[in-house]
């Protein structure tokens, strides 16, 4: 149980750093395509804009749950699996 409950863990945290990821190229994005709309307005990235920004969100959500995942299971040995604080033995 403990295991599970590491590797969910885990996956909760890359959701939230793909989160922040997804802000940080969101606010830069929407910066430079919509403080010049003569520049922009003739291309995919402001005709299709409602697509490419669901399609990446999705990528970098999805991305980042597995990645939390993998990182999960492969830190779970040399961390996750020793006792806790409450299983400690008494001198």
């Amino acid at each position: 149980m403990k295991k599970v409950i590491y590797i969910i863990a885990f996956g909760f945290f890359g959701l939230i750093v793909s989160t922040l990821i997804h802000a940080g190229i969101e606010l830069l994005a929407l910066d430079i395509i919509f403080s010049n709309p003569d520049t922009y307005y003739n291309t995919i990235w402001w005709q299709q804009w409602s697509l490419i920004h669901g399609a990446v969100s999705a990528g970098l959500w999805l991305g980042g749950v597995v990645t939390g995942v993998y990182l999960g299971t492969i830190w779970w040995k040399p961390y996750g699996s020793k006792s806790g604080f409450f299983n400690r033995k008494r001198r």
